[in-house]
């Protein structure tokens, strides 16, 4: 069930999930999540949804007009009675991405790509690791 923040405003109760734990558990105003058809807004009062989600940037509208960045990958987001839960492999928030890491990861991942040849699994996770990595860098070189 939502709540009102000190302006009147009604509030969304967001929690980020994934496998190590919680990511982020608070009220925001708005939730704004990469779908799969496209970025998704949720708003106090939304009808309830089962979202896919692909990698991209998660935004939490916090009620003082700060965003939470995230950088998310591919999961599942529920909206029911203003509660939002979002289930992903892996999110990480905007301020905690290790750039030089990042960077590394997006070349060994390259590297990855190139030695696995025709073998179609390796090719997958070696995709798979070049979204995740652009999607950090993404995610860190946006402009607040």
């Amino acid at each position: 069930m939502s709540t009102t923040s000190g302006t009147g405003q009604r509030q969304l109760s967001v929690k980020v999930f994934t496998p190590e734990g919680t990511v982020h558990d608070g009220r925001v105003r708005m939730v704004i999540a990469p779908s799969v058809e496209g970025e998704i807004g949720i708003l106090p009062r939304h009808m309830p949804v089962v979202a896919l989600l692909k990698p991209g940037e998660t935004r939490l509208r916090i009620d003082d007009g700060d965003d939470v960045l995230l950088a998310t990958t591919a999961g599942y987001m529920s909206v029911e009675d203003d509660n939002v839960v979002i289930l992903v492999e892996q999110a990480e928030h905007h301020d905690r991405i290790d750039r030089a890491r990042a960077e590394a990861a997006l070349n060994q991942a390259r590297e990855d790509l190139t030695a696995a040849g025709d073998d179609e699994v390796l090719v997958h996770h070696a995709r798979a690791a070049i979204h995740r990595a652009e999607n950090r860098l993404k995610v860190v070189d946006r402009p607040r």
